[in-house]
């Protein structure tokens, strides 16, 4: 069963003085429990929330949340057509402030991972998540673990941290099963019993020619063994309506104001209420994990007696 840690001003500060401390909760994230903050552990301000959230979407917009992308320092997917320059740009610096007020934060509560982790994307998540009309596989409310269909992750942990600003309503999820869990429940379905046999010389050949076009400069997305499990196990899990309907779940409430942090490909969750959330995707090199031989990856490589990663196209390599 999965654990809510609450993270008080006092734990913070001694994670952050004493390294035991910072071992602890990162062993608690890696054991797939949730870290949770009562109140957002950096400064931000009232007045960049307010403005977020009067930032709304276009109903027919063709993604719903804002991204962030710190390494181009640039904010996509704002639909508005009403906002001027100077909103465009205040809505950026606002992205940018709390992407580098989390990761600061981190540094120091989490300092095991801090220098071995790389910053991915921030969102901003406007729409309400109850009732939303999407295809199955993008729903958040059916339980998953989170993997990525364009940016593979070559074996590293995606590691969110959360903010509710929503100034009235909770959040709220469920969760169930770890990754661990996960393997056993499913340890004969086809889908994990094709991680033992070797790869198709058709796979091969594609993977090779892929690799030699993203070596020639071209925009090629190589998606390692790993990659490729964790997203077909993603769509399994959301359309396996057995586990939707009858797994044990647990519910968690995150009131306004509050933030959590969690390794989303650890643990299943949905979300399955909330409007105007926050997030921020560290991914945290395999390697720096306190015990890296429990991470999916690891775990899949036990499974399946293979490498599931290429090193030389790994975050981090």
């Amino acid at each position: 069963m999965a654990k809510l840690i609450a993270c008080t001003q006092e734990v913070r500060e001694e994670a952050k003085q004493d390294p035991e401390k910072a071992r602890s909760m990162c062993q608690e994230l890696e054991d797939g429990h949730i870290l949770f903050f009562p109140q957002i552990p950096f400064a931000f301000p009232q007045e960049d929330r307010e403005f977020l959230i009067h930032q709304k979407q276009m109903e027919n917009a063709s993604r719903k949340n804002i991204a962030y992308k710190p390494h181009r320092d640039v904010i996509s997917n704002l639909a508005s057509t009403d906002l001027t320059k100077r909103e465009k740009e205040t809505c950026l610096q606002i992205m940018r402030r709390y992407t580098y007020g989390v990761e600061e934060f981190l540094g120091s509560f989490l300092s095991p991972y801090k220098s071995r982790w790389k910053l991915d994307y921030a969102s901003f998540r406007p729409m309400q998540e109850k009732g939303r009309n999407l295809r199955k596989r993008a729903r958040n409310d059916l339980l998953h673990i989170d993997a990525f269909p364009s940016r593979p992750v070559h074996g590293a942990r995606i590691l969110r941290f959360f903010t509710n600003i929503n100034p009235d309503e909770a959040r709220k999820w469920i969760t169930a099963h770890t990754f661990q869990e996960l393997l056993q429940i499913f340890s004969k379905e086809e889908l994990l019993q094709s991680l033992r046999k070797r790869m198709s010389p058709k796979k091969r050949f594609l993977r090779s020619w892929k690799k030699c076009l993203k070596a020639l400069g071209l925009p090629i997305t190589v998606r390692s063994s790993y990659d490729q499990f964790m997203l077909d196990f993603h769509h399994f899990l959301k359309e396996n309506e057995e586990y939707q309907k009858n797994c044990p779940k647990h519910y968690w409430d995150f009131p306004p104001g509050s933030c959590w942090l969690v390794f989303p490909d650890q643990r299943t969750h949905a979300v399955l209420e909330g409007q105007y959330a926050l997030e921020l995707t560290l991914l945290v090199n395999h390697q720096a994990l306190l015990n890296p031989e429990q991470s999916p990856v690891g775990l899949l490589e036990q499974f399946s007696k293979q490498t599931m990663i290429e090193r030389s196209y790994a975050h981090f390599a």
